[in-house]
């Protein structure tokens, strides 16, 4: 009789506890503005998720997004043809994270987080060049080309200070059939699969082997998702939201391709260059447009003269323009973009998922952090001001 009066006692305190966790993520998310979801079946996938009111102008809800997407998503942030000879570095932000890549003397482009060990001032401060050592400049720690420390002044006879232990920290990085280069900035072992997509024919004169010719950076004052499954270009109708290319010409027609999140490729039959958008939020309210622009190897740099330059960078201001119109009209309208619901959905879906999960741990989820190892003998030379 005990026993049994026992396991209905915890079953019933288990049926409580359940019920309790259950009202405590709802409250969560609906604090977050996602109202939660059940798993639909394939014929409710439009109305699996309902977009929260404050999708386009909440901070809280932008700083789910890091931690659901940006910081386990593999991101499309750089081209292996940047990259000629040993020390060429890339220094780029990608949705908040300070990323540096940098080819070795092996060849082989990797990613870091472009702080310094010690003080987590960038390493590399410009936005690209070419140096087989990196050097911090706020004490002087230096860095070789797979993110080894090489040099701590002041910190080589501090007993226990191991340099082995104080390399930058690196970034998963892959690259794909064509020379893109993902970074995942999850600080896990064990990452989400890299699936390389294939551009057949139409990237057929995209390779590792193109020719880096230009880039530059511009800043929109609109909400990322306002890109939904493309880029909008100055010619596109808010209402109607069509997604028509980012032309240099308004004449001929681009081939658009999405990597990932945050990148688009444009391939233009009529020019002999090609380009990558990349975007990186800064804010709910604030996002970076980054383009490269490339040509295959075989194909004359003069073919992207002075004019085709000027043509692109008012073509891409026109864009970053027609994004900030389109993200005031949402907001003072309050209107909702139905042709990227998909897109939208799958938004939804991804920081629903990751705020549950953040409700059952107790605690804010941050896949991206950095973890400062720093040791004993570190902190006890900072006490004594050994610098």
């Amino acid at each position: 009789m005990f026993g049994t009066t026992e396991i209905y006692s915890h079953g019933v305190l288990f049926v409580i506890f359940a019920l309790a966790v259950s009202i405590f993520v709802k409250f969560r998310l609906l604090k977050t503005g996602i109202k939660p979801t059940q798993s639909p079946s394939p014929t409710e996938v439009t109305k699996r998720s309902e977009i929260p009111q404050r999708w386009w102008s909440d901070p809280t809800l932008f700083q789910a997004e890091q931690r659901a997407i940006f910081s386990q998503t593999w991101i499309c942030a750089s081209h292996r043809s940047r990259f000629v000879s040993p020390g060429d570095y890339v220094a780029v932000d990608a949705a908040g994270f300070r990323i540096l890549f940098i080819l070795g003397k092996d060849h082989v482009v990797r990613a870091f987080h472009n702080i310094c060990r010690h003080r987590a001032f960038p390493v590399a401060r410009k936005a690209s060049g070419s140096a087989t050592i990196l050097g911090c400049r706020y004490h002087g720690w230096s860095y070789d080309t797979k993110g080894q420390l090489t040099k701590a002044p002041h910190f080589e006879n501090v007993a226990g200070f191991s340099k082995s232990q104080n390399g930058l920290f690196q970034v998963h990085t892959k690259m794909d059939g064509h020379g893109f280069l993902y970074v995942n900035m999850c600080g896990d072992k064990d990452v989400a699969e890299f699936e390389a997509l294939s551009l057949g024919k139409i990237g057929r004169n995209i390779d590792k082997e193109a020719r880096f010719l230009h880039s530059w950076e511009s800043k929109g004052a609109f909400n990322w998702k306002v890109s939904g499954n493309g880029l909008l270009d100055a010619s596109s109708e808010s209402q109607n939201l069509e997604r028509r290319p980012l032309n240099t010409t308004p004449t001929v027609a681009a081939t658009r391709i999405r990597l990932g999140p945050l990148t688009t490729v444009f391939i233009d039959s009529g020019n002999a260059f090609w380009y990558q958008i990349t975007l990186s939020p800064n804010s709910f309210n604030q996002t970076t447009v980054r383009c490269d622009v490339y040509s295959s190897k075989s194909e004359k740099v003069a073919a992207f003269d002075a004019t085709a330059k000027k043509n692109l960078e008012r073509d891409v201001q026109s864009m970053v323009e027609a994004h900030q119109t389109l993200y005031t009209k949402i907001t003072n309208s309050g209107c909702q973009l139905s042709g990227t619901k998909y897109f939208q959905a799958e938004v939804v879906d991804k920081v629903d998922a990751h705020l549950r999960k953040e409700e059952l741990e107790g605690r804010d989820l941050k896949p991206a952090t950095i973890q400062r190892c720093r040791s004993a003998a570190l902190t006890k030379a900072e006490e004594c001001k050994i610098l």
